[in-house]
């Protein structure tokens, strides 16, 4: 409100206008994260993969190749970028192991 100094039109204009670049973004991340995560989890359950490794290599491995991808430029293995995406997608991919050990913990205990 303060950059548009009152103009509710204005406002509503750079709403819209920063509303496509999320959009793109959006979807570029579910692509580049959504998508093979999803593959992950179909190799998973096709070749009965339970191991917590298993899992945080993949989140790991989607972090990397994620940012790469984004970011086509060598400095981004070398500024430490990777490392920190790739430590977000091995969390993750522990994240995703506890929490489907602890769905299946719940469904064999009815």
């Amino acid at each position: 409100m303060f950059a548009s100094h009152g103009d509710l039109a204005r406002l509503l204009y750079g709403i819209l206008v920063l509303m496509l670049p999320s959009a793109v973004i959006f979807v570029v991340t579910c692509v580049l994260t959504a998508v093979p995560a999803a593959i992950v989890i179909w190799l998973s359950e096709e070749f009965e993969i339970r191991s917590a490794g298993f899992f945080a290599g993949a989140g790991a491995a989607i972090g990397a190749l994620s940012i790469t991808v984004l970011l086509w430029s060598p400095a981004v293995w070398t500024s430490g970028l990777v490392c920190l995406f790739a430590a977000a997608g091995f969390v993750a991919g522990l994240t995703y192991w506890f929490v489907v050990r602890e769905l299946e913990a719940a469904e064999h205990s009815l």
